[in-house]
């Protein structure tokens, strides 16, 4: 796969229609679409299924949970999730140990794994952590 065309949507849902219209214009033949957030691959996913190319690959950022139910039904294929739940834990436990030691004991640069959803794992995440489950129906 190439990528054929980049442009912004600003985060915006209803601009990311909006582009996803005119991509779609400029490059009928598009095989699939990444977005920078979540909220732009419902946009884009809603253009393509209004124009009935609902075999173009969309894949999102973030792990919203409407994009996860999209995964669910077969809408959107797949997304990144971001874990802040995670993120917040972790800051909450080091800000602690700074106060309390004047160190986190961590390096000033952290990383944190992300999480691909797809159908097979969607339902295991609720409000951007995992709600328990494991596995989907």
């Amino acid at each position: 796969m190439k990528m054929v065309a980049q442009q912004t949507a600003n985060w915006s849902q209803t601009e990311a229609f909006s582009v996803m219209e005119s991509l779609l214009q400029a490059t009928p033949d598009i095989q699939g679409v990444i977005c920078g957030n979540d909220t732009m691959a419902l946009g884009a996913q809603s253009a393509l299924t209004a124009a009935g190319m609902t075999d173009v690959i969309v894949v999102g950022f973030d792990g919203f949970d409407d994009v996860n139910a999209s995964i669910l039904n077969g809408e959107i294929d797949g997304g990144a999730l971001q874990p802040v739940a995670e993120l917040a834990t972790q800051a909450v436990i080091q800000a602690d140990a700074y106060i309390r030691t004047g160190s986190t004991g961590k390096p000033e640069k952290q990383t944190i794994d992300m999480v691909l959803l797809t159908p097979e794992n969607a339902c295991q995440y609720f409000q951007f952590a995992p709600n328990g489950k494991t596995s989907c129906p």
